[in-house]
């Protein structure tokens, strides 16, 4: 008799790690492709529903919706908007539940393509029925330019 998970969880923990890593980095890369095109619904495809995040002045975002609304405001106006990017360090897949932790630096550049903040970032990632998605984010800006 073969062993069978009972429960979504344990589903849902029987995964790849390498697999489930690149899955995640290619999440991430699309997410930063998304908000070099200006595309919200890109944005927020890496998003989980109950997602919330503490941007890099501290500001607390409770909800994807208000999230993707600062994204909103800053495609609307081109020439003052910043063009962030995330690039990960690390990612680490939990043994015991269906997340992963990804840790990384970010880069915040102008209309000019010229660098005006820096940091870093903590991302808690969840296993959802769609995939990998961000459940939070916390970044912290180091520089000003």
């Amino acid at each position: 008799m073969v062993d069978r998970p009972h429960n979504l969880l344990q589903q849902i923990m029987v995964t790849d790690p390498t697999q489930d890593e690149a899955n995640i980095r290619a999440a991430r890369a699309h997410s930063n492709r998304s908000i070099a095109r200006r595309n919200l619904l890109g944005v927020g495809d890496s998003l989980a529903e109950n997602f919330c995040a503490i941007i890099g002045d501290g500001t607390f975002v409770p909800t994807r919706a208000a999230y993707l609304k600062l994204f909103k405001q800053d495609f609307d106006n081109p020439k003052t908007s910043l063009r962030y990017e995330r690039i990960p360090d690390t990612i680490q897949l939990s043994s015991s539940s269906p997340q992963a932790a990804e840790q990384g630096h970010w880069i915040a550049t102008d209309a000019a393509g010229n660098t005006a903040y820096t940091g870093t970032y903590m991302a808690m990632w969840h296993h959802t029925e769609d995939g990998w998605k961000i459940r939070s984010e916390l970044y912290v800006t180091l520089t000003h330019h």
